[in-house]
């Protein structure tokens, strides 16, 4: 009788559970193959063969998502932030150019510039020498039922990041809005991106709407909104974003659609970012 029971409860709760059971793997001892096995092809250094396993799970919900898109994360930021990056090109440098002008020409960041040129002294460029630059023009979703950041190349996933627990108080509508600036913090002190010390301090983006996307150490000078993400996070993040990249600040996932026509539009950068 007892086993009967426990069939009938077992019934009741699929029936009255369909969606949970197929989204949240964590309710049976057996999680996806495709998981299981692009675990293991990562390990072997056959990362393609891994994406092509995960590109079905990056957008569903529940902890198969939440995985899927963390070792996706994992393989293509090292190629973002590396001379490898999908969309960099080579750069030869001229007479009287610096490495802020390459970066504008390209709508690129001399952060950027550096990094994957392995500079350690931007100072030092020369006539004939021969840069990988790539632009800081992606977009960024900040899903925060989820306590997640994603950052995207058109529909490519580029980089997952948890946020920092904490309240935000936010409407309950989907919003859009931009990088505004992107300022530096360093032991407590404010680094404007014009100083030597930015590339070594942790960054802090202003958002259009006045949220502010910060480490835990950083305190405001102004009550504001924000968000708070780890700084080594944060940090890699901003290298790839500049000045008037989109930001969709989601609330209501059934109704968020990254890819609708939107008025703002990624803008050159330089100056401040």
């Amino acid at each position: 009788m007892k086993l009967i029971y426990l069939i009938l409860s077992v019934a009741v709760c699929c029936s009255l559970f369909p969606a949970a059971a197929q989204d949240n793997y964590s309710l049976w001892p057996r999680r996806p193959d495709e998981l299981q096995q692009a675990r293991r092809l990562i390990s072997e250094g056959n990362t393609d063969e891994a994406l092509v396993l995960l590109r079905p799970f990056i957008n569903k919900q529940g902890f198969a998502g939440r995985e899927a898109r963390h070792l996706v994360s994992a393989i293509r930021i090292r190629l973002y932030l590396t001379p490898r990056h999908p969309r960099a090109r080579t750069h030869t440098v001229r007479r009287g150019e610096n490495i802020e002008r390459v970066a504008t020409a390209y709508h690129s960041s001399a952060e950027l510039i550096m990094l994957m040129n392995g500079l350690l002294n931007p100072s030092n460029l020369r006539i004939g020498q021969h840069l990988r630059v790539a632009p800081v023009d992606l977009r960024v979703e900040i899903h925060l039922t989820a306590h997640e950041i994603s950052m995207w190349d058109g529909r490519s996933l580029v980089a997952v990041y948890d946020m920092v627990p904490s309240h935000f108080d936010a409407s309950s509508k989907n919003s859009e809005t931009s990088v505004q600036s992107i300022e530096g913090e360093l032991r407590g002190a404010r680094i404007p991106h014009s100083s030597a010390l930015f590339a070594s301090s942790n960054k802090v983006l202003h958002l259009a709407n006045g949220i502010l996307l910060r480490p835990p150490s950083f305190s405001p000078s102004r009550t504001a909104p924000s968000i708070e993400m780890q700084a080594r996070d944060l940090n890699e993040l901003a290298l790839l974003l500049g000045k008037g990249c989109r930001v969709s600040i989601v609330t209501d996932e059934s109704t968020f659609d990254p890819f609708a026509e939107q008025q703002l539009n990624p803008a050159p950068i330089q100056g401040s970012r």
